[in-house]
């Protein structure tokens, strides 16, 4: 018997996912993960796609959520930190509009390592945000 986890995708909604996924469905999440991510934040209901599903149960997830949130907390501190080298490899934070949303990355970090609800679908934004080079958190400052 399989056993099954329910996960909540919106207030009111229930995801039904096997608790033990095939490594098929688990690989071919992953490799769609960027693509699963903009159907979820953009409001997509995971209940009607197997692969969303999946990872809208992977986002609400307590290893995802402390992930997402650690990389909030990297941000904020490197909006803290005197900025990198011209030769860096990595995209540049915008520090001041960081900086400027302090109050609200900080309060998005509470959301993500409080066990209480929270949406994939807020999970999938925020992720977004922060692995898209062409998001406002990353650039240069004017």
């Amino acid at each position: 018997m399989i056993a099954t986890m329910e996960v909540t995708g919106r207030p009111g909604q229930k995801l039904r996912s096997a608790g033990t996924s095939s490594l098929g469905t688990r690989f071919r999440t992953r490799l769609r993960r960027h693509s699963l991510d903009k159907a979820l934040a953009s409001g997509a209901d995971p209940n009607t796609d197997v692969l969303r599903r999946e990872r809208a149960s992977e986002l609400v997830g307590e290893k995802t959520r402390q992930e997402v949130a650690a990389r909030v907390e990297r941000l904020l501190a490197e909006a803290d930190s005197s900025p990198r080298g011209l030769l860096s490899p990595r995209v540049p934070v915008a520090r001041a509009a960081i900086r400027d949303s302090r109050w609200n990355l900080e309060t998005i970090v509470e959301r993500l390592k409080a066990p209480a609800y929270i949406s994939a679908q807020g999970v999938a934004m925020v992720s977004l945000l922060l692995s898209d080079g062409a998001s406002p958190l990353y650039g240069n400052d004017p």
